[in-house]
């Protein structure tokens, strides 16, 4: 039944655009994630001097517990030996703001400068990009100056690139990325992707075995959030051989030290996750990486890596330059000249091909 007096539904149908106000909060809100994990975790390298980073590894010659000569004896054959020179091409990325004058002055929500905010939020863009590129499985381009790029090498192109296939775990028909040069050069060959299989403790434990028995002192296993997820709903599991999790919460950290105990408006802890492994050759921690790249369709890998192992190195870091005008618009381009420096990859370690869809296994 209408109402036989003016009211709000009245002064909204006014023409034109009604006669009440908005009420339109001054702020915007976004939850898109812009936390790091990788470049988080790993060093930084001095500036980098050319477009092409270059490095030398070597690892010492195994132990040998033959070693022994016959007294006063003639020194035998050089045992000297030389490292390999690996290396890697800088990527440039960028991101361009182009605001008129107008949308600058405007009384716009959630800013008094719009160009301000939006280099801002290209600026953590940016950020996302290099994040996604060093956890790819990309290789490193060398890029011709005119229609192709130069690219830099993901944690994906680098570990296993070596062709020794003993620090990466495989499905069936999956193959190790390569270097352009026979024991050095760079990335330039991208791992073939195998079929996709389910986890396993096993296929795990001995990844973590290589890396370590390479010299690696694994600090990290990073992976997409889903993959972080199964290993950890495993490790609760039977098959795991882990006794169940409790808490020890002392009733000083009760809602109530007198009537907390666990009860309604208690404040005990409720675990429902695991995200540091101890393993016989140290221990490191489960990072979930949103912006990891799958590796094909419901399948993805896990990076074990020694963080220590890794560097990110920049041409030119993060700048803001300003362009030319184009009439009544301001210009802006934010660029960034980065190369991911894996120091030696053989302390690393990668199990490929997981299917996201299955449990772990034993």
């Amino acid at each position: 039944m209408a109402s036989a007096n003016l009211d709000t539904v009245n002064l909204s149908a006014v023409a034109v655009g009604g006669q009440i106000h908005e009420d339109l909060m001054d702020e915007i809100f976004d939850i898109s994630p812009i936390d790091l994990p990788f470049q988080d975790i790993i060093g930084r390298a001095s500036r980098s001097q050319n477009p092409y980073r270059s490095w030398v590894e070597e690892e010492l010659a195994a132990a040998s517990a033959s070693n022994a000569v016959i007294e006063g004896a003639d020194a035998g054959t050089d045992d000297s030996v030389t490292g390999r020179r690996v290396g890697t091409y800088h990527q440039i990325s960028d991101k361009v703001v182009r605001i008129a004058d107008r949308s600058r002055y405007s009384d716009t929500v959630g800013s008094a400068d719009e160009l301000v905010r939006q280099v801002m939020k290209r600026q953590q863009e940016l950020r996302r990009d290099v994040e996604a590129r060093i956890t790819s499985t990309l290789p490193a381009v060398a890029g011709n100056g005119t229609s192709t790029a130069s690219e830099t090498a993901g944690i994906g192109a680098w570990i296993a690139s070596r062709g020794s296939a003993l620090n990466s775990a495989r499905g069936a028909t999956g193959a190790d990325p390569s270097l352009s040069g026979t024991t050095g050069g760079y990335p330039d060959t991208e791992q073939t992707d195998g079929t996709a299989r389910a986890i396993t403790e096993t296929i795990l434990k001995s990844m973590v075995r290589a890396a370590y028995n390479a010299g690696g002192n694994l600090t990290h296993a990073m992976g997409r959030p889903v993959v972080i997820e199964i290993i950890s709903d495993y490790l609760f599991s039977s098959s795991a051989r882990i006794a169940t999790l409790q808490s020890n919460v002392s009733q000083g950290n009760r809602t109530t030290v007198s009537s907390g105990n666990g009860a309604q408006g208690g404040g005990v802890v409720a675990q429902g996750s695991v995200n540091l492994y101890v393993t016989n050759y140290g221990s490191f921690t489960l990072v979930p990486n949103r912006f990891q790249p799958q590796t094909d369709t419901d399948a993805s890998s896990l990076y074990l890596i020694d963080s220590s192992l890794w560097k990110l190195a920049f041409l030119q870091g993060y700048v803001t330059k300003e362009l030319a005008r184009t009439g009544t618009a301001e210009n802006r381009q934010i660029t960034v000249d980065f190369a991911l420096l894996s120091m030696n990859e053989l302390g690393n370690a990668v199990v490929a091909d997981i299917d996201e869809t299955a449990a772990m296994t034993t």
